[in-house]
Formats: C-alpha cells, sequence, structure tokens
C-alpha cells in the first residue's frame, strides 16, 4: 500500500501575498519578465494587507517628498533593425500616454539638476526625458511625439557623429534646427569613447576637441555631460567637474536623489526589450531609498575586489527594509546581509563579475503600489575593449 506525502500546512492567502508577494515582484523586475510582473502587481495591490510586512503608503508618502527624480533614457524610434537600442513607436507612445495621465511632472532636466544640486524640493513623480547619440530617427519620430505631448527633452551630442551626419544621424544643421525648436543639447564628447578604456588623457583629449567643435557650431559649450555607454570612474568624475560641467550622467538603473554624486546620476535605460508598460509604470515612479555610506566608491573592479562587497546603510528609517532584494547582473540574486542596529544592507554576489559593464540593483516595496529602487554600476577590466 502506497502512503500520500504528507502535504505542507496551507499558508493563508492574505499571508502569502504579505510575505511572497513583494519577492515574486522584486524578481519580476530583475528578472525583466513583464507580463508575469504586470499580473504580479495587480494581485498585490488587490490584497487585503492587513499587516504589510513592506513599506507603508506613510513611507511612500514621506520618501515622495524628499527631493527625486527619474530620469530616462532612450536612443532610437521605430528603428526595428536595432532592438537593443531601439524604442518601439507604440511602446514610446505608450510611455508618453501614461506620463501624461498619470500625474507626472515632466521637467528639463536642467531643472532637476539645479533642484538636486540646491536640494530643494521637486514635485513627486518628477521625471526628465534624455536621448544620447542623435540618430536621425529621434527627429523624424521621436521629437515630434515628445513635441506633440509637450514634454522637454535633452539630446546628448557626440561631435564627431554629427559631423558625419548622413542616413540615419543628424548633422549640425538638423541639430540646430532641434533646437530652436526647443530640443536642449548636451555633451556627449567627440568619438563616443569607452573613456574607461581609453583613460583619463585620451578622455580629456577627446573632450577638447568636442569642446571646440560646439564652439564653432553654437558658440558655447552644453554644461550637462552624459558619459558614452554610461561608463564613469573617480578620474573621469574628476575630469568632468574640471571641464565646467554642472552635472554628469551616467546609465545605471536608480532614482536620482541629493545621495547621488552629481556627476555620476543614474538613468534608467528602455530599449525594446524593456520597454513593457509595466515596468515603465514601475520605473517612472520609483521613489529614492534614503541611503549614505555606499561601498564600494570605485566602480572599476579589479581583480582582487571583483565580486565587490557593496552595501550601503539607510539614512532613516523604512518600514520592512529587511524586505529589500538584490540582484546582479550575469549572477543573478545576490545574497543580502542586514546589520540591523546600523540600519545597513551588505550584498555578496555568488561569483565574480565577467568583464566588462555590470550592476547591482536592490529594490523595496515603498507602499502604495510604489517602489523603492536603488542600483550601481560596476565595470570589470580585461574584455576585448580594454
Amino acid at each position: 500500500m502506497f502512503s500520500r506525502r504528507p502535504s505542507l500546512p496551507e499558508l493563508p492567502r492574505a499571508d502569502f501575498r504579505r510575505r511572497f508577494l513583494p519577492a515574486l515582484i522584486a524578481f519580476g523586475i530583475h528578472a525583466g519578465n513583464w507580463r508575469a510582473l504586470a499580473f504580479l502587481t495587480l494581485l498585490l495591490a488587490a490584497s487585503p494587507l492587513s499587516a504589510p510586512v513592506a513599506g507603508t503608503a506613510q513611507d511612500a508618502a514621506q520618501a515622495a517628498l524628499e527631493p527625486h527624480a527619474v530620469i530616462l533614457i532612450y536612443h532610437r524610434f521605430g528603428e526595428d533593425d536595432v532592438p537593443v537600442t531601439n524604442i518601439r513607436v507604440d511602446q514610446f507612445a505608450e510611455h508618453l500616454r501614461i506620463l501624461k495621465e498619470g500625474g507626472y511632472h515632466v521637467l528639463p532636466l536642467t531643472a532637476v539638476v539645479a533642484a538636486l544640486r540646491a536640494r530643494q524640493s521637486l514635485p513627486d513623480r518628477t521625471v526628465a526625458i534624455t536621448v544620447d547619440d542623435a540618430w536621425r530617427s529621434f527627429a523624424e519620430v521621436g521629437w515630434p511625439m515628445l513635441k506633440q505631448a509637450g514634454f522637454p527633452v535633452t539630446l546628448f551630442v557626440s561631435t564627431d557623429a554629427a559631423d558625419r551626419g548622413g542616413h540615419r544621424l543628424l548633422d549640425w544643421n538638423d541639430i540646430r534646427r532641434l533646437h530652436r525648436e526647443g530640443v536642449a543639447l548636451g555633451h556627449h564628447g567627440a568619438a563616443h569613447l569607452h573613456m574607461i578604456a581609453e583613460g583619463v588623457e585620451s578622455s580629456r583629449a577627446d573632450l577638447e576637441r568636442a569642446d571646440a567643435r560646439w564652439r564653432a557650431e553654437f558658440g558655447a559649450v552644453p554644461k550637462v555631460f552624459a558619459y558614452p555607454y554610461g561608463e564613469y570612474d573617480p578620474t573621469l568624475i574628476e575630469l568632468a567637474k574640471k571641464r565646467g560641467f554642472v552635472a554628469a550622467l551616467a546609465q545605471f538603473s536608480s532614482v536620482a536623489s541629493p545621495a547621488e554624486d552629481l556627476f555620476a546620476l543614474p538613468r534608467f535605460a528602455f530599449n525594446e526589450h524593456y520597454g513593457d508598460p509595466a515596468r515603465f509604470r514601475l520605473v517612472s515612479q520609483a521613489l529614492a531609498l534614503p541611503v549614505a555610506k555606499i561601498r564600494p566608491s570605485d566602480p572599476v573592479l579589479g581583480r582582487e575586489a571583483n565580486p565587490p562587497r557593496f552595501g550601503f546603510s539607510l539614512t532613516r528609517p523604512v518600514a520592512g527594509w529587511q524586505q529589500v532584494a538584490c540582484y546582479a547582473s550575469a549572477t543573478g540574486r545576490a545574497e543580502v546581509i542586514l546589520l540591523k542596529e546600523e540600519r545597513r544592507v551588505e550584498v555578496r554576489l555568488p561569483a565574480p563579475f565577467p568583464p566588462g559593464r555590470q550592476r547591482i540593483n536592490c529594490t523595496l516595496p515603498a507602499g502604495g503600489g510604489r517602489w523603492f529602487w536603488f542600483g550601481r554600476f560596476f565595470y570589470v577590466p580585461g574584455g576585448p575593449l580594454d
């Protein structure tokens, strides 16, 4: 006679939602399964969470009052043969609809930078839109849609590309026309260098050459810089400061706040794979986790520093902060070590990062259907560019 395996005790539905849905949603955020994520988010919102173990609506309300902004980055629009940097027209239209109808404040990037520099308040759900590389599809597709929506945008231009122009790249005449129509312009270097791999002297020469072209074409040099490929290190941050920029933008998933370095501001990237409305809603209303004492300070990982011993401290109490979930590119979910008396989170990876650009993202339910989102960029030398 066969005996049935004893069944596990059934978990009450409300307890399941309280205890496991936040973790499942965090996994969906980092894994990019946006259809499943949309379903789980709706399920969590509909759950009778009588005793939530993650952030509360009060946490979200307090975080909303603290200076923060979500900075978005796009590249190409409707260029379906390059999906890794392209956003489909229907996806972008949905993004703009969400921003238009969802109570957002889409501000010029310069206004966001000025507020962060002065530690002044920004409206909740503040968003700034940026576009890198000056592809022609921005002028033909992206900008007309933004202009119709009434949203400001900053276009970061690499001067060598503008000198070439062509079938897919905007030239200086195109860029002047866009500027007259209201597009703000940003500095993106000359040759779109991998600056970390090329070194600070080559990067300085590249910026000097770009400055000369800006002065020749516009009579002035843009004051906001975007690192090509979003790659930066402490020497490049110092270079950007000394060149007279007021801010510099990277590319990693995190909310811009006074906790971030003004010369390594995060931006959330969107393309066809990461352009689903479910992800866009989560990202666009994300809140800044109140952090300090972020380690390591240098994103470049030598052999002895890889995997990184990543960690940060919370500057104020956040309900349920112990449920923070962290994921790393290439290695997956990371171990989280909590030092409760210090409100500190230490993140440990199961294996070293491979060469190239890498990242760690940490998320935490903030209450009210919103999420705290904090991430960091890392770079491991030894790839084909080094």
